[in-house]
């Protein structure tokens, strides 16, 4: 009888309505150039969702910003310290549009799963609008590291 074939490994599916298989093991981290790591799962050109694996470093503070959009996350390990105190593995937020925050922190490596459902504006020292944290900004963090890969290969 012969021997069944293992299928070869998919990091991703999509079907033409765009469901999707992400087997996040097997994807990189992404650096996003603040410190933390990113593995996208989705990103909504529609609607500007995005979801996200999220990875920061033990010391990691995320500056100020202001969610413009709902957003929820669920804290898989280490800690998050913000406005509405002490999150730990387990825990659930969700961050209503127009919340707004004071410097995040991360005591701990933390590993957290992110849904965002709009753009993030984080503020600069003075107040003002330091950047924008939208599916477009994302993307473009992907594609990047995409080409950086395909260059390091080859």
């Amino acid at each position: 009888m012969a021997e069944k074939q293992k299928p070869e490994p998919v990091s991703m599916y999509f079907d033409p309505l765009d469901a999707a298989l992400v087997r996040s093991d097997e994807a990189d981290w992404i650096p996003s150039g603040d410190g933390n790591q990113f593995k996208v799962l989705r990103i909504s050109k529609e609607t500007g969702a995005w979801s996200a694996l999220i990875k920061a470093p033990a010391g990691q503070v995320n500056h100020s910003h202001t969610h413009l959009g709902p957003a929820d996350f669920l804290v898989i390990s280490g800690q998050i310290d913000y406005r509405g105190g002490c999150a730990k593995a387990g825990d659930y937020i969700y961050e209503p549009a127009g919340a707004v925050h004071e410097a995040t922190t991360h005591p701990v490596e933390t590993v957290y799963f992110a849904n965002v459902y709009g753009p993030v504006a984080f503020q600069g020292k003075d107040g003002t609008i330091a950047g924008i944290l939208d599916w477009r900004a994302v993307k473009a963090m992907v594609d990047n590291a995409a080409k950086k890969k395909q260059a390091q290969a080859g």
